[in-house]
């Protein structure tokens, strides 16, 4: 009995070494990413759409003072095609 529990033991650790090593594998050939562009869009005074990238505090509906009468209608972010 107690040799039954002993290999039982030790099929389950190969395989849980087996599954770890596979999963390590598997991450380790994956393509890096390339980060997101943050852009903020802003709608001037005159109706003309101005994209920039995103500053710290930027929110829809902040006064922008890119243009006369700008106001920031839209953030969002883009994901660099390969």
């Amino acid at each position: 009995m107690n040799g039954d529990l002993v290999v039982f033991a030790f099929i389950a650790l190969a395989l849980l070494a087996l599954f770890t090593y596979m999963f390590i594998r598997d991450l380790s050939n994956r393509p890096k990413s390339k980060p997101a562009e943050v852009y903020t869009v802003i709608k001037c005074g005159d109706g003309a759409e101005r994209k920039r990238k995103y500053q710290e505090g930027d929110y829809v509906g902040k006064q922008a003072q890119d243009c006369p009468g700008g106001v920031v209608v839209g953030i969002y972010k883009e994901v660099p095609q390969e």
